[in-house]
């Protein structure tokens, strides 16, 4: 029995298409955070990661996808998205390379009251204003 080429691709291509590797835009509003379950609203803290299979887990702050990876340690992030506090960019910060700010100031949903920015520059007037010191990923609280 031979299988024909346009049946595999009917059933293949779209497994193969759900499990991609780039960020899902979050549909605000309507969407449950994968931590908590609270509806994700506030585009300034909402956070995604993309595990080593495909599968996509977003976040309403990043204290939550704090919380998950650490409940969840076999499940390992391979992409990590944030997004920019300052809504400059079009599409999330690559979390790994973001800078961030972590003070009572940004009321982040879950209070982990962390603030993503693209660049060291763009975190200068608040950090000088809230006398704090900016974070990378690895030094996270």
């Amino acid at each position: 029995m031979r299988i024909s080429k346009k049946l595999i691709a009917y059933f293949f291509l779209p497994a193969i298409a759900s499990c991609s590797r780039e960020f899902e835009p979050i549909d605000y509003g309507k969407e449950a955070c994968a931590n908590c379950r609270m509806t994700i609203v506030d585009n300034r803290f909402a956070a995604e990661f993309i595990d080593k299979k495909g599968k996509v887990f977003k976040f309403d702050d990043l204290l939550c996808l704090k919380r998950y990876a650490a409940a969840h340690p076999d499940n390992i992030p391979d992409l990590v998205f944030i997004e920019d506090y300052l809504g400059k960019q079009n599409q999330p910060l690559d979390a790994i390379k973001a800078f961030y700010l972590q003070h009572e100031f940004f009321n982040s949903p879950m209070k982990g009251n962390y603030a993503a920015f693209g660049t060291l520059t763009e975190t200068g007037r608040l950090k000088d204003s809230l006398a704090i010191s900016p974070m990378t990923w690895n030094n996270l609280k």
